[in-house]
């Protein structure tokens, strides 16, 4: 049976590196679905970056992934087009640097919703149709592990991802699949694309490899998580030895 992957926030920073992952290690007649919520031009030039036998085996569909409406079409696209889903990369995430003092029950709430509301119901929604012996995977942070001071509600979202993760473990049982989480640290994605030469080095001072992760090293672990039948409720950190002094 041809292998059906699901991965959201998929056409920029990790989520794009773990789809690309993916479709190099994919076989004819595997899929990807591949969501993105609102940038189409980056969307777009994702798709032209792959070669015409990779995009054959894309389905790329936008859904803000804050609404739960637009989880349930997105879904059902899914359904429409396959009968199974093997693996399924929960890796949306949204984030603010707003002070605490600052934040409002808006934001907080479109954070809470993209990080964690909607990707416990997207789960919901597909668990039917998932096989056995399939794969979980969810985009957590070493920032559910450790607090950071730079986003208290980025942090407590990816807290609960992780307690979620082993929590889910139990539900995906009668039918062998796996449910883990990454919990990467600073990574060079776009999301760090306007941080000062001072900050970068305030922060490799303490990691002891004193340098950001790739995307590629997150997207390395990703596939080894999800191809390794045995690893189950695991919180797998990436960071390169973050605050280990």
């Amino acid at each position: 049976m041809n292998r059906v992957s699901v991965v959201t926030g998929g056409t920029s920073g990790i989520g794009q590196g773990i789809v690309e992952k993916l479709l190099a290690h994919s076989e004819a007649g595997d899929r990807i679905f591949v969501n993105y919520a609102h940038n189409e031009e980056r969307a777009d030039t994702f798709l032209k970056s792959l070669s015409p036998e990779q995009r054959e085996k894309v389905v790329l569909v936008k859904a803000d992934m804050s609404s739960y409406e637009e989880m349930l079409s997105f879904v059902k696209k899914i359904k429409d087009c396959t009968d199974h889903v093997d693996w399924l990369v929960s890796n949306v995430g949204i984030s603010t640097y707003a002070k605490y003092e600052d934040y409002t029950f808006e934001e907080w709430n479109r954070i809470v919703n993209t990080n964690l509301s909607v990707p416990v119901f997207l789960i919901k929604e597909l668990r039917p149709v998932m096989t056995e012996g399939g794969s979980v995977l969810f985009m957590g942070s070493y920032a559910g592990q450790q607090a950071y001071s730079s986003s208290l509600v980025y942090g407590v979202t990816k807290a609960a991802i992780h307690f979620l993760t082993k929590s889910l473990v139990k539900e995906f049982e009668s039918k062998s699949i796996t449910v883990n989480a990454l919990a990467p640290g600073f990574i060079q994605t776009p999301w760090h694309v306007n941080r000062s030469r001072e900050s970068y080095d305030r922060i490799n001072k303490k990691i002891a490899l004193h340098r950001f992760g790739q995307i590629e090293e997150v997207a390395d672990m990703a596939y080894s998580i999800l191809t390794n039948g045995y690893m189950n409720g695991s919180i797998v950190d990436i960071h390169g030895g973050y605050d280990y002094f």
